[in-house]
C-alpha cells in the first residue's frame, strides 16, 4: 500500500497550528481553560482536514491506479546502443511497477504507439520518413507529448516517462506544458545518450515547387554536423549521379547548393549522399525523397527572318527547351494548335504578315488559356505604321505610337540600270523609287544615282519639294551596259557627306556581278560617317555575297528576292524605317529598373550595349523591367487575362542584339524570361498553394478575373482532413486584394499526412 499526493503546497497551512493554539490560550473571552483547549483543537482539526483535502491524497496498492506512457526518442542523434538499453529498462520498469495501464511510443519527427517495450524494436524508421516511417532526422517533442496525451487511460493517474536528449529540432514542446498541468500529467525525464560527437547527416533536399525537364534548378542539400569537418556530398536522381561536391561543414546546419538539370518528366526520386570524415554512423547519410518533373517547356518561335532564327533557337534548346521555329505564314489561325505550347514568341514580324486569324488565335491563347507571349521587336515592327493600334498592341504592355516629329532625312537610291535590268525589273524599280519619294516630307532630301559601268546622277540630292519633276527624271531611266557598283556608291558617299541631315541612308539595288574593288573600305568609311547602307539583290545572277556584306558593313539591311515585284515593297519599307522617329539605331546601354526572378544569376551590368531598339511607351499598369539611357522601355511585362506577356523593344538576333550573342548571359536571360512568362500548369485564374513554413502549413488563395483584375466576390472556406478522416474547419484572413491566408500547426516532416480542401463562393 502506498499513498501519493497531487500537490504539496497545502502543507504550508500546518505552520499556523502553533499560532492558533497560542492565541486560543490567551483569549480574553470568559470561558474556562478546558473550553478554550477544546475550541482550539476543533479549529486545528478543521485546518488539518482542509490541508488533507487540498493535498488530494490517493492510496495505491502497487501501480494499480496509474496509467504510464513510456516515450523513447529514436532520432538519429541518439546512440543506437542506448536505444536497446532503454527498451530493456522500460520493460523492466513496467514489470516492477505493474501499472493499471501502460503504453509505449517511439518518436523522432513523428510518434508511433506500440503495446510493449519490445514492440519499439520493430517500429520502422528512416532518415526521411518515407512510407510513413519515423523520420530520424527530426526530433519533435511536441508531437511525442501530443501522442502520449492521447495514449493515457483517463481513469487513472497519468505518468509520462520521457527518454530523450532534449535536442528539439521541430515543434515547440513548451506549448504543451500548460495542458500537461491542467490534465494532471506528471512528466519524468530521463537523459538519453547521444551518438558519437563526429556524426553528420542529411536533413532534407530543397527544390523549387515546380520543376520542368532539363530546366536549370538549384537543389539545396541541408546537412547537419555536430563538428567542423570535411565531407563529400553527392546529388543523385534515379540512380544517376548529377554532381559531387567537396565541402567544409561547420557545426550545426549547412546548405550545399547544386545547379542541376533533371532529365526525365514524371515522378522519380532525388537523393543526397554524404560521406564525412570520422562519421561514426552511416545509416543517416542517405536522404531520398520523391519529385515530380514536368515536361520540357515548349516554345513556338515565330521569326520574321528565318535565317536569323538559329541564335535564339540554339540558346533556348541549350537551356532545356523544345523549340519549334516557323515563319509568320505558318502561325496557326486557331487557338487549338497553340495549346501544345507553353509560350509563343513573335520576333521581328511585320504586322501585315499576320491576318485576323493569327491575331485572334494569339489573343485567345493568352487571355483565355493562360498562354505566355513574348514580343521581340526589330526593324519590321517600327512605328505607327506597324503594330500601333493593332490587337497585338492590346495584348502587350507597351504603346507603339509616339507623337514625335519625323527625323531629318537624306535618302539616296543607287539603282542598277545595266542591260540585265531591261524589262519588268527596271520598270518595277523605277516605280519603287517613285513610291519611296512619295513617302518623304518636303523637309527630307532625296537623290537617285543610276549606274551601269558608269555612275549617273539622275536626281541630284535635294529637298523633296518638286516630286513631279523628280518623277519625270526617274521615268526617263533606260538600261545601259555592264555592272560596276563601286563608282556609284562612291558618288552617293560624296553627295551625302555634304548633307547635314540627322539620318543619311543609301538603298543599293543590283541584279548582276560587278567589278572587284575595295568595297569594305569604302562602306566602312560611310559607316564611320554615320551613313547607313541597305542592299537589295534581285535574281540568282546577283552578287548576293557582296551585297550582303555591303549591308553588314554599312549597318543596314540585306534583301534577296527572286521576283522584282517585291522591289516596291522593300523600297517603301526602307524609306519608312529611315524616316521613322521611333526607330533608334545607335548603341544603347541597358538599365535594370525592376529586379525579377528571371534576372537571377545574370550580371546585367555586364551586358553589352544593344545596337538599336524601337521607341515605345509603357502602359499605365505595365511593369518596366529594363530601360534605355533615355528612359525608353526596353523590357516590360504585365498580365493579360489569364496569361502573361512581355515586350522586348530591341531584337534577339545579329542586328541590334549582335553583341549580346557572344555575351555569356544571352541564353540564360532569354530562357529565364521565357520560363517566367510561359503558361503555368493549371492556369492562373485561381492560385491555391499550401507550403510548409517551420512547423506550420501556410495556405494561400488568390484569384483573378479573366481580364486579369482582382476578384471581388471571393468567400473561400477551408478544412483540413487528418490521417484518420477527422475534419477541422479553418478560418481565412484576407491579407490583400483577392488574397487570403490561413495557418495550421503541423508535426515534423514525415508525420501523418494532411489534406486541405478549398470550397466556398468564387
Amino acid at each position: 500500500m502506498s499513498i501519493e499526493f497531487a500537490r504539496w503546497w497545502p502543507l504550508l497551512g500546518l505552520v499556523t497550528i502553533p499560532f492558533i493554539w497560542r492565541l486560543s490560550q490567551h483569549s480574553t473571552m470568559g470561558s474556562s481553560p478546558r473550553h478554550r483547549s477544546v475550541a482550539a483543537g476543533l479549529r486545528i482539526g478543521v485546518l488539518v482536514l482542509l490541508v488533507a483535502a487540498l493535498l488530494e491524497p490517493v492510496w495505491q496498492r502497487s501501480g494499480k491506479w496509474m496509467s504510464v506512457v513510456f516515450a523513447l526518442d529514436v532520432s538519429s542523434s541518439i546512440d543506437p546502443a542506448f536505444v536497446g538499453t532503454a527498451i530493456d529498462w522500460m520493460a523492466s520498469a513496467n514489470a516492477q511497477g505493474d501499472p493499471a495501464h501502460s503504453a509505449f511510443l517511439a518518436f523522432g519527427g513523428s510518434a508511433r504507439t506500440v503495446t510493449s517495450a519490445e514492440g519499439i524494436r520493430s517500429v520502422e524508421v528512416s532518415p526521411d520518413g518515407a512510407n510513413r516511417s519515423i523520420n530520424q532526422s527530426v526530433t519533435n517533442l511536441e508531437s511525442a507529448m501530443t501522442r502520449a496525451f492521447r495514449s493515457f487511460d483517463s481513469r487513472y493517474l497519468k505518468r509520462l516517462v520521457l527518454i530523450t536528449d532534449g535536442n528539439e529540432t521541430a515543434g515547440n514542446v513548451s506549448r504543451l506544458l500548460g495542458e500537461a498541468q491542467e490534465n494532471g500529467v506528471r512528466v519524468f525525464t530521463l537523459p538519453a545518450t547521444v551518438r558519437g560527437e563526429g556524426d553528420s547527416w542529411i536533413e532534407a533536399i530543397d527544390l523549387p515547387e515546380e520543376v520542368r525537364g532539363e530546366e536549370p534548378v538549384t537543389a539545396t542539400v541541408r546537412v547537419f554536423s555536430r563538428v567542423a569537418t570535411t565531407a563529400t556530398v553527392a546529388l543523385v536522381s534515379d540512380d544517376q549521379t548529377l554532381e559531387t561536391r567537396q565541402v567544409s561543414l561547420e557545426p550545426g546546419y549547412n546548405e550545399v547548393d547544386f545547379d542541376v538539370r533533371l532529365a526525365a518528366d514524371g515522378t522519380g526520386t532525388i537523393s543526397g549522399q554524404l560521406q564525412s570524415e570520422g562519421d561514426p554512423l552511416g545509416q543517416n547519410d542517405l536522404h531520398t525523397q520523391s519529385i515530380t518533373v514536368g515536361k520540357r517547356p515548349r516554345v513556338l518561335y515565330v521569326e520574321g527572318r528565318l535565317a536569323s532564327a538559329r541564335y535564339l533557337r540554339d540558346a533556348l534548346v541549350a537551356e532545356g527547351m523544345d523549340v519549334t521555329v516557323v515563319g509568320p505564314e505558318a502561325l496557326p489561325r486557331t487557338v487549338t494548335p497553340l495549346e501544345d505550347f507553353d509560350l509563343v514568341l513573335l520576333s521581328d514580324v511585320p504586322m501585315d504578315a499576320l491576318d485576323d486569324g493569327n491575331v485572334q488565335a494569339i489573343l485567345e491563347y493568352v487571355r483565355d488559356y493562360g498562354g505566355g507571349f513574348i514580343f521581340a521587336a526589330g526593324e519590321s515592327s517600327y512605328g505607327e505604321e506597324g503594330y500601333a493600334g493593332s490587337e497585338i498592341e492590346e495584348v502587350l504592355p507597351i504603346w507603339f505610337e509616339i507623337n514625335e516629329r519625323r527625323k531629318d532625312l537624306a535618302l539616296i537610291i543607287v539603282l542598277d540600270k545595266s542591260y540585265s535590268m531591261v524589262g519588268p525589273k527596271l520598270e518595277l524599280s523605277k516605280e519603287a523609287a517613285k513610291a519611296a519619294l512619295d513617302l518623304l516630307e518636303p523637309t527630307h532630301s532625296f537623290g537617285l544615282i543610276t549606274f551601269d559601268d558608269t555612275p549617273y546622277v539622275t536626281v541630284p540630292l535635294q529637298l523633296a519639294v518638286d516630286k513631279p519633276g523628280m518623277n519625270d527624271f526617274i521615268s526617263r531611266i533606260i538600261a545601259g551596259s555592264q555592272t560596276n557598283i563601286y563608282p556609284a556608291l562612291e558618288t552617293a558617299f560624296d553627295a551625302l557627306a555634304e548633307s547635314e541631315a540627322e539620318v543619311r541612308h543609301v538603298i543599293l539595288l543590283s541584279d548582276g556581278k560587278t567589278y572587284a574593288d575595295d568595297y569594305e573600305e569604302l562602306v566602312s568609311l560611310m559607316s564611320d560617317s554615320e551613313i547607313t547602307v541597305s542592299s537589295v539583290a534581285v535574281g540568282q545572277e546577283a552578287d548576293r555575297e557582296l551585297l550582303a556584306n555591303i549591308a553588314n558593313w554599312g549597318r543596314g539591311r540585306s534583301y534577296f528576292i527572286e521576283d522584282a515585284e517585291r522591289v516596291p515593297r522593300i523600297f517603301i519599307q526602307e524609306t519608312q524605317i529611315a524616316s521613322q522617329s521611333t526607330l533608334v539605331e545607335e548603341p544603347v546601354e541597358t538599365t535594370v529598373t525592376t529586379s525579377i526572378e528571371a534576372f537571377t544569376d545574370i550580371d546585367l551590368d555586364a551586358a553589352p550595349a544593344l545596337r538599336g531598339y524601337v521607341r515605345t511607351m509603357a502602359k499605365e499598369t505595365a511593369e518596366v523591367l529594363m530601360q534605355s539611357d533615355t528612359e525608353n522601355p526596353l523590357l516590360a511585362r504585365w498580365r493579360y487575362g489569364l496569361g502573361r506577356t512581355a515586350a522586348f523593344t530591341s531584337d534577339v538576333k545579329n542586328r541590334w542584339a549582335a553583341d549580346w550573342l557572344t555575351w555569356d548571359g544571352y541564353g540564360k536571360f532569354w530562357s529565364q524570361l521565357v520560363r517566367e512568362t510561359m503558361m503555368r500548369d493549371g492556369g492562373d485564374e485561381l492560385d491555391f498553394r499550401v507550403e510548409r513554413v517551420g512547423d506550420e502549413a501556410l495556405i494561400t488563395v488568390s484569384a483573378l478575373t479573366e481580364e486579369g483584375a482582382y476578384r471581388t466576390d471571393l468567400d473561400p472556406r477551408l478544412r483540413v482532413i487528418g490521417a484518420e478522416g477527422e475534419e477541422i474547419p479553418l478560418s481565412f484572413q484576407q491579407i490583400g486584394p483577392a488574397t487570403f491566408q490561413a495557418r495550421y500547426a503541423l508535426g515534423a516532416p514525415g508525420e501523418e499526412p494532411y489534406r486541405f480542401e478549398l470550397s466556398g463562393n468564387g
